[in-house]
């Protein structure tokens, strides 16, 4: 019967517990679940490339949390009254003396953590200044190049493409037989899995005799000691020295799975074709230059070997010969005639009458073309044409009404954003002549449309997140408090970018939105329950302080969890895994000096911004029981 009273005084006291605490924290979970939906919706409205990648995972997001706040709410309060119950451990057995010493380290940890903040009131300048120095040394980084910038990680798929092209007048059984060439030299590597070849076409689509394409797909990732850009640079060198006059060249597998060969593209337009072709040129050369750029070339170089002929239309007169008859004749020794069929039973053939290739071998066979006047003697194309040979563009392009040259590169070993600024540099010091412009393209373009609507979508977040504590506070000085952690977050992140060697890309910049969402949480645990303790008379110095230490222990359990649940996705290795890893380490390390720095530094802004309020006498009512300290 004794068990039966204690049972039921047990569950009361874990009812009213349940009550307690859903009533006295239940605005600062509203808060803090409005504030991560409000993050996270300006993401799945974006546009271009961003919102196909980010939308679903976004919206996701927000349902879960909006669901989550129901069940914290409902569900959770609800089980606490029914299984809750005070448990006394014994600190003799061996689980007790785990739980004591963890325990005891959490308290301890606080302690210092008030100590800390203690000193922080003593010291306000020096702590200001230092947390604007970290601040200051984490943007800093940018500049030193220890975290390069890019769209997105390519990773190792394991595959890779590589390009060989022959000279011009080489036949397709040539390029054929150097295809095989290069087969054999893959796949002499115990790394390569399978070999796929097409001979005959270039990167356009275009037949062309004297190109071939290889894709090469390698073993799995766990089971080589090589990745597949490195691999693909020693394919590259081994074809090239064995290859005599050909030029390779190597092209990674993109995150769709294609051929990732437009990382570099500049668009060089103009009026002036002659202008465009030096300065294109030019270009070229100089972005050979630039440290991790390989494979630079230019869309006109190299042009086809043709032969000019330029008739003198007086002397085409007065020997009986037109222009008609000038170009039917050429047309049909030197491209053919299909006019003739051949038939037999159900079948029919094309029959080509043309000149045979030993009379049409060279410019002397040109010159020495005879061809029959109206009076039906035989003239020589050279008594009435100036014959030379020339080199003709191997394509025209046009942009927005002007020619235009496209000048393209591969990118290996640094990332393409921290190359396309060193570009941006590049062409600060060149003087470009008047009428040419130049415009990104390929990767460089898309990372700069992707950067501009994450940067946008992330200064509407922080101003939802504003306008709904605004709301919440019913206050407009107290959100900046809050608003305050968000840089803290990004002096941590930035250095886990730099000490983990990786990028700012589009995973990372969604992990830095996500982290306006995370950190502000801590804030408003403290914020809000220093204005509590404010408003049962406790003085603001003492009400941040009690925050900080009766907080402390929520503020770590989140944190921890949140970092304990990205270290997998941190450490993952693996095709694909590099696109996340970056993303995972901005939130560990946000997070991590997020947590310190949000303990020191926000109440002291807090303490400052009542202070100033006070004073200037703006809002009596909001803060009625703020004291001047001694």
């Amino acid at each position: 019967m004794l068990n039966v009273v204690d049972f039921e005084e047990n569950k009361c006291q874990s009812q009213e517990a349940a009550y307690d605490g859903l009533k006295e924290i239940g605005a600062t979970v509203v808060s803090i679940t409005l504030v991560l939906v409000v993050v996270f919706l300006p993401v799945s409205f974006t546009q271009s490339i961003v919102s196909s990648l980010f939308r679903q995972f976004c919206i996701t997001v927000a349902a879960a949390t909006l669901l989550s706040l129901l069940a914290s709410f409902t569900l959770v309060p609800w089980l606490a009254s029914r299984i809750g119950k005070i448990e006394h451990i014994n600190p003799d057995r061996w689980c007790g003396k785990i739980i004591s010493g963890f325990e005891y380290g959490i308290n301890r940890f606080a302690e210092r953590m008030v100590s800390l903040l203690q000193w922080s009131f003593c010291h306000k300048i020096i702590t200001v200044v230092a947390t604007l120095a970290l601040f200051a040394a984490s943007i800093s980084l940018f500049s030193f190049g220890l975290i390069g910038e890019e769209l997105m990680s390519i990773g190792d798929r394991g595959e890779f493409y590589i390009e060989i092209e022959l000279p011009e007048n080489a036949t397709i059984e040539q390029t054929n037989r150097a295809a095989y060439q290069a087969e054999s030299i893959i796949r002499s590597s115990p790394v390569v899995t399978s070999v796929f070849t097409t001979v005959g076409t270039s990167d356009l689509g275009q037949p062309q005799a004297y190109m071939a394409d290889i894709f090469v797909k390698m073993t799995p990732y766990n089971r080589r000691n090589i990745t597949a850009p490195d691999f693909s640079r020693e394919v590259k060198s081994a074809l090239q020295s064995a290859i005599a006059g050909a030029k390779i060249r190597t092209a990674v597998s993109s995150i769709a799975g294609g051929k990732d060969d437009i990382p570099i593209e500049l668009y060089v337009t103009g009026n002036n074709q002659d202008t465009l072709t030096a300065v294109s040129g030019r270009i070229r050369d100089h972005l050979s230059g630039i440290a991790g750029v390989i494979d630079a070339r230019s869309s006109i170089e190299g042009g086809n070997h043709e032969i000019s002929i330029v008739p003198d239309r007086a002397k085409m007169a007065m020997l009986g010969i037109s222009f008609e008859m000038l170009g039917g004749a050429l047309s049909n020794a030197f491209s053919g005639n299909q006019d003739a069929k051949f038939r037999q039973d159900n079948n029919e053939w094309d029959i080509n009458i043309r000149l045979t290739n030993f009379d049409r071998k060279n410019i002397e066979d040109v010159r020495n073309f005879a061809i029959a006047n109206i009076r039906g003697e035989m003239i020589r194309l050279q008594q009435f044409a100036a014959i030379s040979e020339s080199e003709g563009a191997t394509r025209l392009d046009r942009r927005n009404r002007l020619s235009s040259v496209t000048v393209s590169s591969q990118v290996a070993g640094r990332p393409v954003g921290t190359v396309g600024n060193d570009i941006e540099t590049m062409f600060a010091q060149m003087r470009l002549p008047e009428g040419v412009s130049i415009e990104y393209g390929g990767e460089l373009a898309m990372q700069d449309e992707a950067f501009g609507t994450l940067g946008f979508a992330l200064i509407v977040s922080i101003l939802l997140v504003y306008l709904i504590m605004v709301v919440l506070y019913n206050n407009y000085a107290r959100p900046f408090v809050v608003l305050f952690s968000i840089p803290f977050a990004l002096i941590g992140a930035l250095f886990a970018l730099a000490l983990s060697m990786q990028t700012l890309s589009l995973f990372t910049m969604l992990g830095l939105i996500m982290l306006t969402g995370l950190v502000t949480k801590n804030a408003i645990i403290v914020v809000d329950f220093a204005a509590q303790l404010q408003a049962d008379g406790m003085e603001i110095k003492n009400a941040l302080i009690e925050a900080t230490r009766k907080r402390f222990r929520p503020i770590v359990m989140t944190t921890l969890a949140t970092i304990v649940g990205m270290l997998p996705i941190a450490l993952a290795q693996g095709p694909g895994a590099e696109w996340k890893n970056g993303m995972a380490w901005a939130l560990i390390g946000g997070l991590t000096s997020s947590m310190f720095l949000t303990l020191i530094v926000v109440p002291l802004v807090y303490y400052g911004m009542e202070r100033i309020i006070t004073r200037l006498g703006w809002s009596r009512k909001q803060n009625p029981v703020l004291k001047e300290d001694k």
